[in-house]
């Protein structure tokens, strides 16, 4: 198994620097769009959620290892696996938030993600304290079964919460069409 790297760790420089940037521009166009107040509510939730993250993530790891060691196929690291990984860690990703949008217990967890009055980079750090006792895990981890390795789905869940991140905003009105089709952007995160 390769040494475990957090692309998360990287990208949250650039997530500060962003924040910011939206903030300068915000406070030119709308001011109103941008709130302190909100702004450091959002960091609160996201710092606690980062701490109930690290102390249920081992857990939720020791899980997927066990689950892996249980696999139906044998994947293993070859380079196919990697965005293939990739699609369907995504698509669990779609399942998990649907579920949060249209199951009770799921939208307990996720509403306080919805909880902001305004709609800026700094919501996307609204997250969860509560997903592991939600057990939001449940919707990714049967990836571990197929024969995925926990370590490559923590990476590519890395990569796909901080795709996440710069879809929330008003900053960015649309793209082209064809980028519209294929992917989440956020025009279409708006009207969700």
């Amino acid at each position: 198994m390769p040494d475990l790297f957090n692309p998360i760790d990287y990208a949250v420089p650039a997530f500060i620097i962003l924040i910011v940037a939206e903030m300068l521009w915000v406070r030119r166009r709308a001011p109103e769009k941008y709130d302190p107040r909100d702004t450091l509510t959002s960091l609160a939730l996201g710092t606690g959620s980062t701490v109930a993250g690290a102390l249920s993530g081992a857990l939720v790891f020791s899980l997927a290892m066990w689950i892996y060691e249980n696999r139906f196929f044998d994947i293993g690291w070859v380079w196919w696996a990697w965005p293939l990984c990739f699609v369907l860690d995504d698509l669990a990703y779609y399942w998990a938030h649907r579920s949060g949008h249209r199951v009770r217990w799921f939208w307990a967890s996720h509403v306080n993600h919805h909880s902001s009055q305004h709609y800026n980079l700094s919501t996307a750090l609204r997250q969860t304290w509560t997903g592991f006792i939600a057990l939001g895990f449940i919707f990714r981890i049967p990836l571990a079964f197929l024969g995925f390795h926990p370590a490559m789905l923590l990476f590519v869940g890395a990569f796909n919460l901080i795709y996440q991140f710069w879809i929330h905003t008003e900053a960015i009105y649309k793209f082209p069409r064809w980028v519209e089709y294929i992917m989440n952007t956020p025009s279409h995160h708006r009207v969700h």
